[in-house]
């Protein structure tokens, strides 16, 4: 067995093969090729410790993601087990992976979900996950202004200058309002409140909320989910029970708007039209579906 460090995983990995190796899994998943596992976790005082798995049928693997919880500070590890002879064939550190594959996926969500022509990213939160978003959302061909706004202001005051420094798009910290008005949306943070609300939101608009992925958190308004035309999740078998975003809201009203999952948007190759005037949201707490997908690639590249 082979092990690897969240340096090592990071040093072979990028955005675009990230989001094409979660691509590929979900794909898979559509076509029955991968199976995946939902989140277990168990706790003693303040320590939890959460299990997901999932398996990828054509690379002949499956992969367990382990994890602890202590204090609120989250430690990552992906094993990687043969599908052939059962072997335990690597255990990677998993905070890069963590990392990589939110990020992608929400990239990969938007590929398909968001406008093309959206010039403008809102991003509220100014943490890693952030960080990693606006990464990933920079390489969109036609952004040109990031929004940042964070409770956290010397924090997105710093993240809103490496943008700048790094990638070249003009970016400012703002008010919620300003920033949930833009083309593109991503909400990043620990909020146990919604911190957008649905009049803020613009026409066309595309809003992806990872943060909230507890069922006492939350971070998008009623009015907000009332607005969507569609509530895209990363998988129907584990988000609608893992987030206070879809629990929360009456349950009457939100079973009559069908949750729809990743899988069946990317195997049928949806895309928005650029004169798109409703609004779309894309709820996702992980699954090991991705991390599955991630691990094994940075693996083929570390061994290569």
């Amino acid at each position: 067995m082979k092990t690897f460090s969240n340096a090592q995983v990071a040093g072979v990995l990028d955005v675009p093969s990230v989001v094409e190796a979660i691509r590929a899994a979900y794909r898979e998943m559509a076509s029955g090729a991968a199976a995946v596992q939902p989140r277990a976790r168990i706790g003693l005082d303040n320590v939890k410790f959460s299990a997901m798995s999932a398996m990828l049928g054509s690379q002949r693997i499956a992969a367990s993601k382990l994890y602890t919880t202590i204090d609120g500070r989250f430690r990552f590890y992906v094993a990687l087990l043969s599908l052939d002879d059962g072997e335990l064939i690597a255990l990677l550190e998993g905070d890069a992976i963590t990392g990589f594959r939110t990020s992608a996926t929400t990239l990969l969500a938007a590929a398909h979900l968001a406008r093309p022509d959206s010039r403008t990213l809102g991003l509220f939160g100014s943490g890693i996950q952030a960080r990693a978003h606006a990464l990933a959302f920079a390489s969109r061909p036609n952004l040109r202004k990031v929004r940042i706004h964070s409770h956290d202001v010397s924090g997105a005051q710093a993240l809103a200058s490496d943008i700048e420094r790094d990638h070249g798009l003009a970016a400012e910290v703002t008010d919620a309002r300003s920033a949930a008005s833009s083309d593109l949306v991503v909400l990043a943070t620990r909020a146990s409140t919604p911190v957008i609300r649905g009049a803020w939101l613009s026409e066309g608009a595309f809003v992806a909320s990872i943060g909230a992925t507890r069922t006492d958190h939350r971070e998008v308004d009623d009015a907000s989910l009332r607005r969507a035309s569609r509530i895209v999740v990363d998988w129907t078998g584990q988000t609608p029970h893992e987030t206070g975003d879809l629990c929360m809201p009456a349950q009457t009203w939100l079973a009559s708007s069908a949750l729809i999952d990743l899988s069946t948007v990317i195997s049928a190759d949806e895309h928005r039209s650029a004169g798109a005037t409703d609004i779309v949201i894309y709820k996702a707490v992980g699954i090991a579906l991705q991390d599955a997908a991630v691990a094994y690639l940075a693996y083929l590249r570390l061994i290569a």
